[in-house]
């Protein structure tokens, strides 16, 4: 049964006729029993409205001087589009990871014509106007642990592909994420990116990051999961369930399961890394003995000969977590976040260039790191769009619109304020 306790409600009696409560053997009048309340989902399709702004004028007929009410300020200036249109338009294609020209074919069988390229110069200037809150969300830099990771997208202008890097901070609020376009996968990038952070950070083996980790300010982490990995392709390619692999796969569970459980009951970071000395160490000791056995048996161009040299190259960075109870056992957060890139990819296919692989960036971020904070991204972004003026002007600090720093009250005032405007709309059509 689906969960309908947070959706409006409007009850409906269906009542029979007047002359069928009379029971039809004696002629009595039949007498209320109570009464069968089912329940049925419906929907409201969108609605698109047009504002019709109308500004009072006044004159002074002795002055010859006039004034006239302020005109409500659109967040991108002498476009027709509204908040509440460009949220929708953002959160479809970021969010549901609908590309414009398929919002540009929905808003046709409404009755309006948007060309997709209008649609689109709409996103890069509503990201440009939040291009501030992009800027602030770099407060992740000051945090103590960070996990970083990369994949490609295709860039139309350069007909190359371009990279999309990702950096997480699990413990900026509830966490932040900020992704980051780049026409390279060069580790120029996150050493740029990164040159003023220190602290924990994790990564794959990609060579690229290995600056990163000399650097005497940084400690880095590696990640398990990505070794683990390679076992369980040599497994899917072997079909082998009682293999080297396997045998593997079976000696990391005991560690996967601590984590699960230390997750589950939210331990403190001194409780995990005291849990992770007492009841992991022993275990990777065992199973790095193990590898450096198997080692010896495998052919080192084989596919587990590589997983297995890959695994122990990578070890003083796989097992470091053990020592930093803030560090997780693997950048799996990370990935599925970067998942998210690769699902809209199969639907928008590609980035422009550079200027709007900075506004994806953004969008992604937002909207991202508001599911993490437990917030509504159509609510969130529609209450950024109509701070936009004030973000230009220097009036608000771009810091405390953040997911994990915003006004949540104000939010839901916000909210509760557009239901209502919209509830009007409907009653007066």
């Amino acid at each position: 049964r689906f969960d309908t306790s947070g959706l409006p409600r409007y009850s409906v009696t269906h009542d029979i006729p007047e002359h069928e409560k009379y029971c039809q053997g004696c002629g009595q009048r039949y007498h209320g029993m109570g009464q069968d309340v089912s329940e049925e989902l419906g929907m409201i399709p969108a609605r698109y409205y047009v504002i019709e702004n109308i500004c009072m004028k006044y004159a002074c007929r002795v002055c010859n001087t006039a004034v006239m009410s302020p005109k409500p300020k659109l967040p991108i200036p002498k476009m027709i589009a509204g908040g509440s249109v460009l949220t929708d338009i953002i959160v479809s294609k970021y969010h549901y990871h609908l590309p414009l020209y398929r919002q540009s074919k929905m808003m046709s069988s409404h009755g309006l014509m948007i060309p997709d390229n209008t649609l689109g110069n709409w996103v890069m200037k509503s990201g440009e106007a939040l291009s501030k809150i992009y800027d602030a969300l770099w407060v992740i830099l000051k945090s103590r642990y960070l996990q970083v990771d990369e994949t490609p997208v295709k860039v139309l202008e350069s007909d190359k592909n371009g990279y999309i890097w990702t950096y997480y901070a699990p413990h900026v609020g509830n966490g932040l994420v900020v992704f980051e376009f780049s026409e390279t996968r060069s580790g120029q990038v996150a050493e740029e990116r990164l040159k003023t952070f220190t602290g924990l950070l994790q990564t794959d083996g990609y060579s690229g990051y290995s600056g990163l980790r000399k650097r005497q300010d940084i400690t880095g982490l590696g990640c398990l999961s990505h070794a683990r990995r390679k076992f369980a392709e040599v497994v899917k390619i072997t079909n082998d369930k009682e293999g080297i692999a396997t045998e593997l796969l079976e000696g990391m569970k005991p560690l996967y399961a601590l984590e699960a459980s230390m997750r589950q009951e939210k331990m403190t970071f001194h409780t995990r890394k005291r849990l992770r000395q007492k009841i992991a160490w022993p275990i990777i000791k065992e199973l790095k003995k193990w590898l450096f056995t198997q080692q010896k048996t495998v052919p080192p161009k084989s596919q587990l000969g590589k997983a297995i040299a890959y695994t122990l190259n990578q070890w003083p960075y796989l097992i470091t977590y053990l020592r930093h109870g803030m560090a997780e056992i693997d950048t799996n957060y990370v990935e599925n976040k970067i998942r998210e890139i690769a699902i809209g990819r199969k639907n928008w296919l590609f980035i422009k260039g550079p200027k709007s692989g900075k506004i994806h960036a953004l969008f992604f971020s937002l909207v991202l790191s508001c599911i993490l904070n437990d917030l509504n991204p159509r609510v969130y972004i529609h209450y950024l769009l109509t701070k936009v003026h004030e973000l230009r002007r220097g009036d608000i600090d771009p810091s405390v619109l953040l997911p994990h720093c915003i006004d949540r009250d104000m939010l839901i005032q916000f909210s509760h304020e557009h239901i209502e405007f919209c509830r009007n709309i409907l009653n007066s059509t």
